[in-house]
């Protein structure tokens, strides 16, 4: 029997993870392809290919490409055809539409396909998920209202915090952020900024753990910071080292019901636990870091990767 062939999106300045699930699949006997989608255009050439007789090809440096299985992980967001200074958007925005032409055609086990992980992304739709599985959320306002955000801020007296629903910039050295933060009293003189673009404001939960579950085929890897050392945003504070934390069985089935509901087989979920003991869902980043949970605790996150790729079964 033919080694199963497994492509990994990934890109170059990825440095840790995608070469983890890699060696988990050779250890498997499947064959990783790994696709640095940053480089795409620079390493050689790429294309589709429709022929009468041909339903589709995809080739990658003069080579059919035909794997059994992808793996969504770091697809760059910006695919760009480098090199071309003149008319650069229109270079750029067809090298967009021939990459995700050829991502459409590969007919292999998808994990997760990029239709399901972009429409997985809306934050509003996970809120609404996840309350409609028996997860508590956050009291939430996504709005361009001030006076929503200012009734918002008096209902849970003065604890809330705001962000973004997506990033300022892409990239793993991305050189602009919005963290979460707690929105200030002095705050609400400015919100009439908001008329000029939304942002998302929630009550702020009381934290005794702040947990990171990296999903991957069913299995819940977990990691767990102290609450008090997370502040507004554990990713921009000094929040100490993870610990191992196991879910318990009652959330691990709701948050099995949220990721079937988004048809995801991948994600990291970020929770929090009260100090009364509650469970609190925020929201589920189809392609989340992991790599920090198996680097410091060992889980073995890359290894129920690589068996959900490996898996015949077709549901999430």
């Amino acid at each position: 029997m033919a080694s199963r062939i497994v492509l990994l999106l990934s890109h170059a300045r990825e440095p840790f993870v995608t070469e983890r699930v890699a060696e988990e699949l050779r250890r498997r006997g499947a064959l990783p392809h790994r696709l640095d989608t940053d480089r795409l255009f620079e390493d050689g050439t790429f294309g589709i290919s429709l022929a009468a007789k041909d339903p589709g090809t995809v080739w990658v440096r003069g080579e059919r490409l035909r794997p059994d299985a992808i793996w969504l992980w770091r697809v760059w967001p910006r695919i760009e055809a480098k090199g071309m200074a003149a008319e650069k958007e229109v270079v750029n925005r067809e090298a967009g539409a021939l990459f995700f032409g050829a991502l459409a055609l590969l007919e292999g086990r998808w994990v997760d396909a990029p239709e399901r992980a972009r429409a997985a992304e809306n934050k509003l739709l996970q809120l609404r998920l996840a309350r409609e599985c028996g997860l508590r959320i956050p009291d939430t306002r996504f709005t361009s209202d001030p006076d929503a955000a200012r009734a918002l801020f008096e209902a849970h007296e003065g604890r809330v915090v705001c962000k973004l629903h997506a990033p300022l910039e892409y990239g793993m050295q991305a050189g602009r952020a919005f963290p979460t933060r707690r929105l200030r009293t002095k705050d609400l003189a400015h919100l009439d900024a908001l008329r000029r673009g939304p942002m998302i404001f929630q009550e702020e939960i009381p934290k005794a753990l702040e947990l990171r579950v990296a999903w991957a085929g069913g299995a819940a890897w977990t990691g767990a910071l102290d609450g008090k050392e997370c502040g507004a945003d554990w990713r921009f504070s000094q929040a100490g080292s993870w610990k191992p934390h196991a879910l318990d069985v009652a959330t691990k089935g709701k948050l099995a019901e949220l990721m079937r509901r988004l048809g995801l087989r991948q994600g990291c979920l970020d929770l929090i636990v009260t100090p009364g003991g509650e469970t609190v869902f925020l929201e589920v980043n189809p392609t989340g870091e992991w790599g920090m949970l198996e680097a410091e605790l060992g889980l073995p996150i890359a290894a129920s990767l690589a068996e959900t790729l490996l898996r015949e079964d077709d549901e999430p």
